[in-house]
């Protein structure tokens, strides 16, 4: 019997076959210059969402099809992804806004603005070599990125410094990376009350501005799904933790991944919450629109927390398992100690130290928070998706 693997590969070989050649065909049809294509994972939502936003916003509209292309029906002009029209409109668009990679059909006569989706602190692109197992895997990732760096256009970065990550990391050329900020940023210099209204409004819930509000968001390890489970599972299956969180009357919010949302839905009470791809996809929201209204942002190799540096609030570091996670996935910048500004917690008694911490001494961490946010970040204005704008407006 020929193993799962074996079919995968071949799935994906056969896949970068048909795109190259879709790829190809396309240079031969006319482009339209007044149509725009929208991706993101998941369907309308990270940063593209909010530069189509501001799109809307500026009048954009009214001179360009904004397209996005999606898996199922979104709050926006939409085409089904592999639907007729969909390929209609992917041999006809002249401009794509992504965040998870140019589409691999794009073609020469069409021009790509890879937003991306997120700082590298984890290893990516070619930095992730190790990550595949098999050679055709390796060789098919390989061929990817070579597709990738030669057809994006335009790559948005948010300082000098994540520039150079970026271009060593994807053999982009440096010229094309433009250093603009990350759009879905701008969310967190709206009000507080704004963000607050919206967190209400999605855990259906009146009563959360009295209440301390942390949020946990855990990175799904790729190469251990089991690892991710156990680790979110030490946190929420703790009595003491649970007596924590209601004494110091706090709202402990923890978003799984969707592979394990099922799992974790039984622990959601008065004091935990577990917020599921579904609650914000109802709301027409995406986490960025209520971070602002949290107090305290748990994680663990999540780039959230680049992000969250623009609050300069309390950030803790749950992380349990970073020795296998070094060696499983690694980082790019080391060590992490020196790119993790705030309380690093092992085990869930130094979560519970860490949190009180951060309660009693919200400032403990504040100069760290600083210099990284300086490293990373070369605008803190809220002004990233105008900035985006302009360029599109610009081409």
């Amino acid at each position: 019997m020929i193993s799962h693997d074996i079919i995968n590969d071949i799935r994906s070989l056969i896949y970068d076959a048909i795109t190259l050649i879709f790829s190809v065909l396309s240079q031969l049809v006319p482009k339209d210059a007044h149509k725009v294509l929208f991706f993101s994972t998941p369907d309308f939502s990270d940063n593209a969402k909010y530069v189509y936003n501001k799109m809307l916003e500026s009048g954009f509209d009214e001179a360009y099809q904004l397209i996005w292309c999606v898996y199922s029906p979104v709050h926006a002009n939409y085409v089904i992804r592999r639907s007729c029209e969909y390929v209609y409109h992917a041999l006809t668009a002249k401009y794509i806004i992504s965040t998870h990679g140019t589409p691999a059909w794009k073609s020469k006569n069409q021009v790509s603005i890879e937003l991306w989706h997120g700082l590298p602190l984890k290893t990516i692109g070619y930095f992730a070599d190790s990550f595949y197992q098999s050679a055709v895997a390796r060789f098919s990732a390989t061929q990817r990125l070579q597709r990738f760096s030669k057809s994006v256009d335009y790559f948005i970065a948010t300082s000098e410094f994540e520039r150079l990550i970026f271009s060593s990391a994807f053999l982009v050329d440096p010229r094309k990376i433009l250093t603009l900020g990350q759009p879905r940023c701008d969310a967190l210099y709206r009000p507080r009350d704004s963000g607050m209204h919206v967190l209400c409004r999605i855990l259906d819930q009146d009563n959360v501005s009295k209440k301390r509000v942390v949020l946990y968001l855990p990175t799904f390890r790729e190469y251990n799904a089991s690892t991710s489970r156990r680790v979110m599972e030490e946190i929420l299956e703790s009595e003491k933790f649970h007596r924590f969180v209601k004494d110091e009357n706090m709202l402990f919010i923890c978003k799984p991944h969707p592979h394990d949302e099922d799992v974790f839905q039984a622990y959601n009470g008065e004091n935990i919450r577990i917020l599921l791809n579904g609650d914000l996809r109802r709301a027409n929201d995406t986490i960025y629109d209520f971070l602002n209204a949290v107090d305290i942002l748990v994680t663990d190799y999540s780039s959230v927390y680049f992000d969250y540096l623009h609050l300069n609030r309390p950030i803790i570091f749950y992380v349990p398992d970073i020795e296998d996670y070094q060696k499983q996935r690694g980082f790019i910048p080391e060590s992490f100690r020196d790119w993790a500004p705030g309380d690093i917690s092992y085990n869930v008694d130094e979560l519970m130290g860490a949190l009180m911490s951060s309660l009693v001494n919200p400032d403990k961490w504040e100069s760290e928070r600083i210099r990284v946010k300086r490293l990373v970040f070369k605008y803190a204005d809220g002004l990233a998706c105008e900035r985006v704008c302009r360029l599109i407006g610009q081409l």
